[in-house]
């Protein structure tokens, strides 16, 4: 449970849960200038929020034949939701380390910080054909027994989150395994 003398930065530093994973995007289909599904902004990676506390994300690598390259199509790569509900295309450095909220940190912090709406664009014309792509993302949560407190206004989720407001994050993530994938947990 979060006490009120600690925030985000204890909770994460007592976890054990924290996860490493490379995130691997196979190359995109060959794409023509139509406006077909395959072509909208969320081609590689549809639009979500993490459901953990932070995601560190390196920037997106591209290759070709196990190659880097330099990406051919500037409105590639990841993209983000503000607020506002305006799309934004995340631009960082190789040496730089972006971070992402994710929906337990809205949760903790009483909605004060918003999950990060995000998706990824694959590259499009003819340069992109047998493009790839790779990324490395480091998931921060809370342990699974850590009991959240829900606001009484959550804009996120909210068919889960029963009547007394409170669950574990192991609770709500089995929650969402279930609503999204039917594990039916």
């Amino acid at each position: 449970m979060l006490h009120m003398d600690e925030g985000l930065e204890q909770t994460l530093i007592r976890s054990r849960c924290h996860k490493g994973r490379l995130l691997y995007y196979f190359p995109a289909e060959r794409r023509s200038n139509s406006n077909q599904e395959n072509d909208s902004m969320s081609s590689w990676c549809g639009w979500h929020t993490d459901h953990g506390s932070l995601t560190g994300l390196t920037s997106g690598m591209f290759m070709r034949d196990a190659v880097e390259v330099n990406c051919p199509d500037s409105s590639a790569g990841l993209y983000i939701k503000t607020r506002s509900g305006q799309i934004v295309k995340v631009v960082y450095g190789g040496n730089e380390i972006a971070y992402q909220i994710g929906e337990t940190t809205e949760i903790l912090s009483r909605g004060h910080l918003c999950a990060t709406p995000h998706c990824v664009q694959a590259p499009k014309g003819a340069d992109a054909t047998d493009l790839e792509r790779a990324t490395f993302a480091l998931f921060m949560q809370p342990d699974w027994d850590e009991k959240l407190n829900f606001p009484e206004k959550v804009h996120i989720h909210q068919e889960l989150i029963p009547s007394l407001g409170s669950l574990t994050f192991g609770e709500y993530t089995e929650k969402l395994l279930d609503k999204y994938y039917h594990l039916k947990l």
